[in-house]
């Protein structure tokens, strides 16, 4: 491979690397839950637990500690732990941001030997903001990153450029997937849609090569704790989600609500091009057309469209798509006063790119607050705050908040458990439509929910920014019951005046004329 295509797929995932670079507001994230869980399944013994009630059930909740759960990323908390041990917060942003480069990479190199660098890189460059949409840590990096080794050993074998024996590599990396995120189910589906392709083209010897992969790859989404029930889990996660996420949630829908995201312009303009390139080539190249990288490319699409969760990994795919489009649209392009055309071309749109991505993602790059690696600034000096003090539950914790909970709060010598945490599918759906949001803006149902559990504390996200959470902290800083004794950028906590409380809330209490509220 020529030593300038190496080096412009560095620069490229360099450029990645700045957009991907977003500190970590650990009060709003998973990822302390997913530490948690590699500490716990690594060090069992040291907090006198087995590691199946923390791969079955809601382990982590006093509200509904039995209810049946599927931990299907406990070997990314493994990851996550030993990375965290050895590296610190820094060296879990640096490697979030390396997994996610690599994937870009590896999509980078598949076509650039066949795609002309003046296509190329400014279409890497334009679709480098909707491949960093996901910049919080979270285990589906990983699957990004097998994404891409699945579509590079499938897309060079199909083309005669690499033997047979490396496609069996996909059925080992099936098990690492299935134990690592949800994702895994797209492995046989990628698997599948070259299959489909060998048989249009009726191809008999690469199709029986698919066919068994297939076959390894489906069987190898049962080797989990979880079996059958493991590999249809993300067939069946959202018939018990309780809880609107945004992630979660169409486009449509989220632009209706007020939601501003600039990767809904790209996704628009990317998915147009993808349209019209797919229509181009269908008339002028079509026995040349990438089948599977099509389908492939179109299932991200709706999925992405439908959730933008997946905009990320729609974003690697179209990589591969545009650029062999494209390569499929100019493959007459050869003479040489034709090519330094293109490149006069390709580095005016290239400059227009960088222009408008600039303005549209000025948020995304050094000297914003929050661009950077590692944790933000005083992000959990509230837990300092608890510990120093003493403070302990019950607890009444509002969603976001859930994984700085478990990750600070349950120690082996403690074990404080958490009303909630940002695990919708972990708790059951009634919880949240009858007890979890009514009780925030309903003060009989909070009396009710109070007297059941007998809340000692309030440790809050206080930038959550539903209704019923805003209304419940104007409500409790009203509360003469209550007594906010902490305030930062981040969290907020009140304590129950009771006797056992009084020493902490004469020292601490805040004036309530510090806050800005509505009466």
């Amino acid at each position: 491979m020529k030593k300038s295509i190496i080096c412009i797929g560095l620069l490229l995932s360099g450029i990645l690397c700045i957009f991907l670079a977003k500190k970590i507001n650990l009060p709003a994230t998973d990822i302390g839950r997913h530490i948690k869980n590699g500490e716990i399944l690594l060090h069992a013994n040291t907090y006198n637990t087995s590691r199946s009630a923390l791969l079955h059930t809601n382990f982590f909740s006093y509200t509904n500690p039995d209810f049946p759960f599927v931990n299907h990323h406990w070997g990314y908390g493994i990851i996550a732990y030993l990375t965290y041990t050895l590296f610190g917060w820094t060296g879990l942003s640096l490697a979030y941001i390396c997994v996610l480069t690599s994937a870009f990479l590896i999509f980078f190199l598949l076509i650039a030997p066949k795609t002309p660098l003046y296509t190329s890189i400014p279409i890497s460059l334009f679709l480098i903001p909707l491949i960093a949409e996901r910049t919080e840590i979270r285990p589906e990096g990983i699957s990004y990153l097998f994404i891409a080794i699945f579509l590079y050993i499938l897309t060079k074998y199909s083309h005669d450029e690499l033997e047979k024996k490396y496609i069996y590599i996909l059925p080992l990396l099936s098990v690492v997937w299935i134990n690592t995120h949800i994702y895994a189910i797209f492995g046989p589906l990628i698997v599948g849609a070259f299959l489909v392709e060998a048989l249009i083209r009726r191809d008999t010897t690469k199709a029986y090569t698919h066919l068994t992969t297939l076959g390894l790859c489906a069987g190898a989404l049962l080797i989990s704790p979880y079996g059958l029930e493991g590999a249809l889990y993300p067939f069946k996660i959202f018939n018990n989600y309780g809880y609107l996420v945004s992630e979660n949630q169409s486009i449509p829908f989220l632009e209706r609500l007020g939601f501003t995201n600039p990767n809904f312009l790209w996704w628009k303009i990317s998915s147009t091009l993808a349209i019209f390139g797919s229509i181009f080539v269908l008339i002028y190249n079509r026995k040349k057309f990438p089948i599977a990288l099509w389908s492939i490319t179109l299932a991200f699409a709706g999925l992405s469209f439908f959730s933008i969760r997946h905009m990320t990994a729609y974003g690697l795919m179209l990589l591969p798509f545009l650029a062999t489009t494209a390569s499929l649209l100019c493959e007459k392009n050869t003479t040489e006063h034709g090519k330094q055309n293109a490149w006069a071309t390709s580095a005016i749109v290239s400059l227009c790119i960088i222009i408008f991505t600039g303005i549209h993602f000025n948020n995304r790059f050094p000297g914003n607050p929050s661009w950077g690696v590692g944790l933000l600034p005083h992000n959990i000096d509230s837990v300092s705050f608890i510990k120093e003090t003493g403070i302990h539950g019950p607890f009444f914790s509002n969603y976001d908040i859930g994984g700085l909970f478990i990750f600070s709060l349950f120690t082996p010598e403690k074990k404080e458990k958490v009303f909630v945490d940002n695990r919708p599918e972990a708790y059951p759906k009634e919880f949240f439509s009858d007890v979890y949001v009514p009780m925030q803006e309903n003060t009989d149902t909070w009396a009710r929910t109070l007297n059941q559990y007998n809340f000692n504390a309030i440790w809050f996200y206080r930038l959550d920014a539903t209704s019923w959470a805003q209304q419940f902290l104007v409500t409790h800083i009203n509360d003469p019951l209550w007594a906010p004794v902490y305030v930062d950028d981040f969290t907020i906590i009140f304590l129950k005046r009771n006797e056992k409380n009084a020493d902490i809330i004469k020292k601490y209490e805040l004036p309530r004329s510090m806050f800005s509220i509505t009466s």
